[in-house]
């Protein structure tokens, strides 16, 4: 990160905001990531991970097992409404998910 004492305009998020959203390689592509902070911690769902770090720095990770544990935590611990979702719009995000994260957890153990 850089700091300058300068204000930031939003053009000088352009250039890394268009790669963050459109390149093959940003990490943003590859996996869906929800976060989410409040006075206790902070909430990150990356693919069909959810952790919560604490303030001290504990974290608890678990492995979110189907589409409907998912889809809970969409929903619960991020608070996103996926109500306009048709049933097959959920089979498809949840098998994209899917695939990510097995790929992603394929590369970790490698």
């Amino acid at each position: 990160m850089g700091f300058r004492s300068a204000p930031a305009t939003t053009a000088d998020f352009a250039p890394l905001h268009a790669w963050l959203a459109t390149d093959e390689d940003s990490p943003f592509r590859r996996a869906l990531v929800l976060g989410r902070r409040d006075a206790a911690g902070i909430d990150v769902l990356q693919g069909r991970v959810l952790s919560r770090v604490d303030p001290v720095g504990g974290t608890s990770k678990r492995e979110l097992s189907d589409d409907a544990e998912f889809f809970d935590a969409v929903t619960t611990v991020f608070g996103r409404n996926v109500d306009d979702l048709t049933p097959a719009d959920r089979t498809a995000l949840g098998a994209r998910v899917l695939r990510a994260h097995e790929a992603r957890a394929a590369t970790q153990r490698a």
